[in-house]
């Protein structure tokens, strides 16, 4: 039922101070000498992240990971509810089970204005991703997810854009664990 600062500090590798001051930027919430109730402060936290607003989202490209994503359990039945699926191949459209609307890429901005769409995630190659972005924010979405390997960019105000670089992040996890457990480090030896 209650959760002390000094607790959600342990879990996210922070102190408790940092936990109350982050908590107090999102306004006034009563922490007691019997720490946090845990479902005032998570619906605190959710209102003022705007977490706890339903958001409609579509996906571009539906390859490999398009399609995983297309049959992602939390897409069908969370805050986050896939409404559309886009993908530039009319075959690959038409041989797709899904309960989730597929349509052709050429269609993305009727579709997104229509039904409403804040949210995208791009799944196509490289040379198809910020044609996608441009579709999609001409069509009103303000936020998207970019797994395709490229930097996609945007000069329009208010549309956010992560750019998820998946080989980049391997490469850091590689970096931190070899920090973490002293592994690989070179001798003087075997550097050239």
């Amino acid at each position: 039922n209650t959760v002390f600062s000094r607790d959600i500090g342990k879990g996210l590798g922070v102190t408790a101070h940092t936990v109350r001051k982050d908590i107090s930027f999102l306004g006034e919430i009563v922490n007691t000498a019997a720490g946090y109730n845990v479902v005032k402060l998570q619906n605190h936290i959710h209102y003022h992240l705007g977490l706890a607003q339903k958001r409609s989202a579509c996906i571009v490209g539906l390859g490999r990971l398009g399609k995983a994503l297309l049959h992602y359990e939390h897409f069908l039945t969370g805050d986050y509810k896939v409404v559309a699926g886009f993908d530039s191949d009319i075959n690959t459209l038409e041989l797709l089970k899904t309960s989730i609307r597929l349509y052709p890429s050429y269609m993305i901005e009727e579709i997104v204005r229509d039904n409403h769409i804040d949210l995208a995630v791009i799944a196509v190659p490289a040379s198809a991703a910020q044609e996608a972005a441009d579709r999609l924010i001409a069509g009103g979405v303000r936020g998207i997810i970019n797994f395709a390997p490229v930097l996609v960019k945007t000069t329009i105000t208010g549309v956010r854009i992560r750019n998820i670089d998946l080989y980049g992040e391997l490469r850091i996890l590689s970096a931190l664990l070899n920090l973490s457990t002293g592994e690989g480090t070179p001798g003087p030896e075997s550097i050239e």
